[in-house]
């Protein structure tokens, strides 16, 4: 009887245990939750290598290269009025100012620039071949009778004043911590001018331009006062570039 008593004694301990060991664990779940912050989304992003379909195992000859120097002779031309595709990287629109920057000079189409995901099999190959991006813009240009596609990657940046270095350091944007003291802003802009017809192409990078914030009493930016610059750094950015595209490209200048 009492040998009884002892294992009902033990077996109550151990699931007394067990309930404040699951208390104990329960809290330090809820602790985490509390304390867990999600990592942004960040929209997947057009590779050069996606946009024309380089393949690094292909084998490239003197031959091909002098072949395409030969077939770049022929420069990119946009002529005023000209119907072009527009296309933003890790988006399914372009940003609503640049089309509007790029309406005062040609008539602008757009198209998504989320690259598309490829189906693949339990052998981890590949279900079907994949045209390169640049084919597909290219052939929904030649249905659409649009002359060219413009492809872009926007970066904000924030600068960061550095009082030992006495300079501004500049890096990708994120939202500001506390003591963090934002002293300008600039988008950093790539584009990709392709020719339809030809498939020529051409890549450049336009300078950017650095939006000022206005000192903050606090030692923290304030909100108001970014938002405010990141709109004015993108209307001007935008603005400056779709004017840049059109004076390179007009008369066929796109290498001047």
């Amino acid at each position: 009887m009492e040998t009884k008593k002892i294992i009902v004694g033990i077996t109550s301990a151990i699931f007394c245990l067990s309930l404040t060991g699951c208390g104990q664990q329960g809290k330090f779940i809820d602790a985490q939750k509390s304390t867990y912050k999600p990592r942004p989304v960040v929209s997947p992003q057009l590779t050069e290598q996606e946009l024309f379909g380089w393949d690094p195992s292909a084998e490239i000859t003197e031959e091909d290269i002098q072949d395409a120097i030969a077939q770049a002779e022929e420069e990119i031309s946009i002529p005023r009025n000209a119907a072009i595709i527009l296309v933003q990287s890790g988006e399914k629109t372009p940003d609503t100012d640049m089309q509007k920057e790029l309406e005062k000079h040609y008539k602008v189409a757009t198209f998504s620039g989320i690259p598309p995901f490829k189906k693949i099999t339990a052998n981890k190959e590949p279900l079907t071949v994949a045209n390169s991006y640049i084919l597909t813009l290219r052939y929904y240009g030649a249905r659409g009778r649009q002359s060219t596609v413009i492809v872009y990657w926007p970066t904000l940046q924030m600068g960061i004043f550095d009082k030992q270095a006495n300079s501004v350091v500049w890096q990708d944007y994120q939202p500001p911590g506390k003591n963090i003291l934002i002293s300008s802003l600039r988008y950093v802009t790539r584009y990709a001018v392709i020719d339809v017809k030809t498939g020529n192409w051409e890549m450049f990078s336009p300078t950017s331009i650095e939006t000022a914030i206005p000192a903050a009493t606090a030692n923290t930016t304030k909100a108001k006062d970014l938002e405010d610059g990141v709109k004015k750094s993108k209307q001007q950015t935008y603005q400056i570039n779709a004017q840049e595209i059109y004076s390179r490209f007009s008369l066929g200048k796109g290498r001047g």
